[in-house]
């Protein structure tokens, strides 16, 4: 009866799966950082070594390979090692296949290989690199799993296997994933190594531009890999290659090159599926057909687009929400040492050079004790061919082979292995041609053993050996960089996926704000009564109209005098007939917080040497730098100091050319320089723009351009035009020159826009009535003149805002 043993059921358990992650990490998942395989991977290359499956020899059916591997090496099952074969022979799988493949070996669509008695396969001149003087004790051999039989530890790889081809694996508690990379950038990157032990990072990524996949694509976060090299882990961003064609059918986008681990089919798909969805929520794509025309030249697939459409926007789509844009999370998990851990670009590539250097120093060590045991032989042999005449003497007196040997040490001084020889000597080495033959062999060998000891003692022609081998294999092997890497940025800005559209964006005095198409309003004559702008509440009314365009950025200053951003796409379009929603839905304003004016700022590369100038109710103007209002936080910056009595009513964009007129409601004006306000910070207050009289106060300001005009707009519904050239060029703070007269009459001014002939303005009223007119239809006056009726307006209602249409060619 066996004995039973009591064991904690926790410690049986803690110890029996220690075991087995450990196996799992040693010995299946996880590479070496030596030659970058998995255990299944380096008997695979060996067994197909032992088998003669040189590149030069004639394919053998993939069964026959697994059955040896399975058989001798790996007790698995078949269906790992016929995949792990399969991968390797596959040009989408791996940078540099290691394995020629005959049959069908699967495709970039996901489609399986044929069963294994179906294909054949050999291997690649590179593996036999890989495989090279394994014959001379370069590395040490362990026993199999039954121990019948001997395997590599390791491969004496000529060749980076582990960052050239990369490796993915998933182990208990941990995984590994390193891309594959340039065998041309790989041996320049390790030969600066060996030249500079002390390198940094930096210095390798000069040679080692960063990763370079099978299925070429390109890396649109390049800046991400130096802190990735650096520590180990990290990701990046792989973006399909794709070209814009066009032919009699319109516009197609073309992809050339898919990201590294993506099946064609699925991304297909994937476009399919997404068009489909958009569709069954009533939005149009834009896009016609995808028809997939790859072949044996590479892949194609082309995406037909409808007409008018914009190419970038249905792209950045696509990017957005299919793979043709993936992240590649990189962690490099190797085997240093038979222990689990994770190295930088540096480590694994001195682990790479130690590891050569360990081969050459055993392959060197064996061919100089090879070469000296021959030499022995060969000195003794020319003894032999020296006293030939002693020498067969001797062997014909002798009675046996033993009293020969015997004989021959002690008459012609030769050691017993040297006797052997001379015993073992054919007639025919007795020639004169022998003789010589045997006099350059010894002379060959001790030049080898020369140079074996220099190899050996000299750390630096060992080198130079390295390098030399690392040369052919580059020289041999290498080509040029699939993948391309930029700094472009992996984000797809929601702006990206936005139509570029004209847009009038409308604000009310209870704060209300909604986004409509400017062609919603229709062109009518002056006089005319106007159309519904906007469903206001009770006593709503408008304060605001802007023209911009979609993707324009919404600089808000409020009567507090802070600034808020907002693109004007977020702002949820609407009908004339909604009213729209609570500003307080985009920003975060107080309770008695009021947006006073809105800019747009259409493109963000005009900002520099520009300037934000805030003029205020009570005639205070300050000009601060454009660039201080970038990438405002959530609840907002501060834009002036402002005093209890007074709030903002307007704000321009300028340059220190410019030159402004500020605008009274009382029919005041005042032209200075913008240069007549010095820059100030944020925090500052401000100076004084226009002095002005009692109850009046800033409506506007525009800037002055001798081009254009300026129109004026009063509440009851006048309007006229005004030459800028009639308001003289005057110093700041001064009280100004009459712009109107008769506002009692008129009703006081409500805004000033600058105009040209061709321009339309769009009028609203304080009961969200709106017309728009051609600005032609408006006379061009003298600054006293009252002006003419644009838009005639219902019982007490008057003029809330104005803007000005640009209207398309």
């Amino acid at each position: 009866m066996s004995d039973i043993l009591n064991r904690s059921f926790e410690q049986e358990l803690k110890e029996s799966y220690l075991l087995y992650s450990l196996s799992v990490i040693t010995s299946r998942a996880i590479p070496d950082v030596r030659d970058g395989l998995k255990p299944v991977q380096r008997r695979i290359l060996y067994s197909m070594d032992e088998l003669n499956l040189r590149h030069t020899a004639a394919y053998k059916k993939c069964a026959r390979i697994v059955g040896e591997v399975m058989g001798k090496y790996h007790p698995h099952g078949d269906a790992a090692i016929y995949d792990a074969l399969v991968r390797m022979a596959q040009p989408f799988s791996l940078r540099y296949p290691l394995v020629i493949g005959q049959g069908n070996f699967g495709s970039i669509d996901r489609d399986p290989p044929a069963a294994m008695r179906y294909t054949e396969a050999k291997m690649h001149e590179l593996a036999e690199y890989m495989l090279m003087d394994i014959d001379k004790n370069t590395v040490d051999m362990l026993d199999n799993f039954d121990g019948s039989l001997r395997e590599p530890s390791v491969l004496p790889t000529r060749i980076p296997n582990l960052l050239m081809n990369g490796v993915n694996g998933i182990a208990v508690g941990m995984a590994t994933n390193i891309p594959s990379h340039n065998l041309n950038e790989l041996v320049e990157g390790i030969k600066k190594l060996i030249d500079n032990p002390n390198s940094t990072t930096d210095d390798l990524m000069e040679y080692i531009k960063g990763p370079d996949l099978p299925t070429g694509g390109i890396i649109v976060d390049g800046d991400k890999l130096k802190d990735i090299y650096k520590t180990g882990r990290g990701s990046f961003h792989i973006r399909a290659k794709y070209e814009l064609e066009e032919n009699k059918n319109g516009l197609s986008i073309v992809i050339k090159e898919i990201p590294y681990g993506v099946p064609k089919s699925d991304l297909i798909t994937q476009i399919a599926n997404y068009v489909t969805k958009q569709k069954e929520n009533k939005k149009d794509v834009g896009i016609k057909n995808i028809r997939d025309e790859s072949d044996k030249e590479g892949i194609r697939v082309v995406i037909e687009l409808k007409k008018n459409v914009n190419p970038q926007r249905i792209i950045n789509q696509l990017l957005k929400h299919t793979s043709l844009q993936i992240s590649f999370a990189v962690q490099m998990t190797v085997i240093d040492k038979r222990k689990p851990r994770v190295m930088n670009l540096k480590e694994i590539l001195q682990a790479f050079i130690d590891h050569r250097v360990d081969v050459v120093t055993r392959r060197t060590q064996f061919e100089l004790d090879k070469a000296r045991k021959r030499s022995h032989i060969v000195e003794g042999l020319m003894k032999a061919s020296e006293g030939i005449e002693s020498v067969i003497e001797i062997i014909r007196q002798s009675e046996g082979r033993e009293d020969a040997i015997n004989s021959l040490m002690e008459i012609i001084n030769v050691t017993k292995e040297q006797a052997n020889a001379i015993v073992d000597m054919r007639l025919i080495s007795l020639s004169k041609l022998e003789g010589e033959k045997l006099e350059k062999e010894y002379a060959e060998l001790t030049q080898k053993i020369k140079n074996a000891m220099e190899i050996l003692n000299n750390k630096e022609k060992l080198f130079e050996v390295i390098k030399e081998e690392l040369e052919e294999v580059k020289t041999k092997f290498g080509d040029e960089r699939r993948t391309k890497i930029t700094n472009q940025g992996s984000k797809i800005e929601e702006a990206d996926n936005i139509e570029e559209e004209d847009l009038v964006i409308v604000l009310t005095q209870w704060g209300y704000i909604k986004a409509m198409k400017s062609d919603e309003y229709k062109v009518q004559h002056r006089g005319g009564k106007g159309s519904k702008a906007i469903k206001k509440s009770d006593n709503d009314f408008i304060i605001q109209v802007l023209q911009t365009n979609s993707l324009s950025r919404l600089l808000f200053i409020t009567s507090k005098g802070k600034a808020f951003e907002l693109y004007a796409y977020n702002i949820e379009k609407s009908t004339k007939e909604t009213k729209g929603k609570h500003i307080s839905t985009y920003l975060y304003l107080d309770n008695d917080e009021k947006i006073k004016t809105i800019i747009p700022i259409e493109n963000e590369k005009d900002i520099e040497n520009k300037y934000i100038m805030l003029f205020t109710k009570n005639g205070v103007v300050k000009r601060t730098s454009l660039s201080e209002f970038s990438n405002i936080r959530k609840n907002g910056l501060k834009a002036i100091t402002i005093r209890e009595d007074d709030m903002v009513v307007d704000a321009l964009i300028v340059d220190d050319n410019d030159e402004v007129l500020v605008i009274s409601k009382k029919g005041m004006s005042l032209r200075f320089k913008v240069s007549d306000v010095r820059a100030m910070g944020r925090a500052a207050s401000g100076v004084r723009s226009i002095k002005l009289r009692e109850n009046d106060n800033v409506v506007n300001a525009v800037k002055v351009n001798e081009e254009k005009s300026m129109l004026l707009i009063t509440e009851y519904g006048y309007a006229k035009r005004v030459n800028f050239e009639d308001f003289r060029l005057q110093n700041r703070g001064g009280v100004g020159l009459k712009c109107v007269k008769g506002t009692s009459r008129i009703g006081d001014i409500v805004k000033a826009l600058t105009v040209d002939e061709d321009s339309h303005i769009i009028v609203f009223t304080k009961l969200g009535k709106a017309i728009r007119e051609e600005v032609s239809t408006i006379s061009t006056l003298s600054r006293y003149a009252i002006g003419v009726r644009a838009i005639r307006l219902d019982k007490e209602d008057i003029v809330a805002d104005a803007a000005v249409v640009v209207e398309d060619e």
